[in-house]
């Protein structure tokens, strides 16, 4: 009988810590997980560029922007189409340069934040510097301009200007490159 005590107090605590392990693992950790996106398509209005972007983006018009995305005004995503044919600039790289100059121009205390980077894929190429500055409103934000070119019609270029507040940066900056890699020609 003192041979099955033994084992009886060995064992019911193995079993209770077995337990609590399986009841702890099947619980959601909530403040560790991020949760998974919901990504919506959202296309330029010429049709020849579809973005991928998460749901909570709404799509507005708004000036004359070829697509606006803005997200609970705290990330803004705006897209102009060019055919370089139309246009004085040659290349994307001056269609960069000619709309962060302008960019900058009319705005306070803009300095550059991290310089330009250049990312090569299969089928685009993507150019992209960041800025620091301040809204109309004050807000410190963070701008990231980028240029698309696609490999399959160089003479048709993206411009791409991203706002994000600047207290939501590391948060969200790897979205809105994705968003830039999401890009597609139709």
């Amino acid at each position: 009988m003192k041979k099955y005590l033994k084992w009886l107090f060995i064992l019911i605590p193995v079993i209770a810590v077995l337990l609590f392990l399986i009841v702890v693992m099947l619980i959601p950790n909530k403040n560790g997980e991020k949760e998974e996106l919901k990504m919506k398509e959202f296309k330029t209005k010429d049709q020849r560029v579809t973005f991928m972007a998460d749901e909570n983006y709404k799509q507005e018009e708004k000036g004359e922007y070829d697509l606006y995305l803005n997200k609970n005004k705290k990330q803004v995503v705006g897209v102009y189409t060019y055919n370089l044919s139309d246009y004085e600039e040659k290349s994307a790289k001056e269609v960069l340069d000619k709309q962060v100059a302008n960019f900058i121009s009319n705005r306070k205390d803009m300095k550059l934040f991290k310089k330009e980077i250049t990312d090569d894929y299969e089928d685009k190429t993507i150019l992209r510097v960041e800025y620091s500055g301040k809204t109309d409103k004050s807000s410190d934000c963070l701008y990231v301009f980028s240029v698309i070119n696609f490999k399959t019609d160089p003479n048709y270029v993206i411009y791409v200007n991203e706002v994000i507040i600047k207290e939501r940066y590391e948060d969200h900056i790897s979205e809105m490159i994705n968003i830039l890699q999401s890009a597609k020609l139709n």
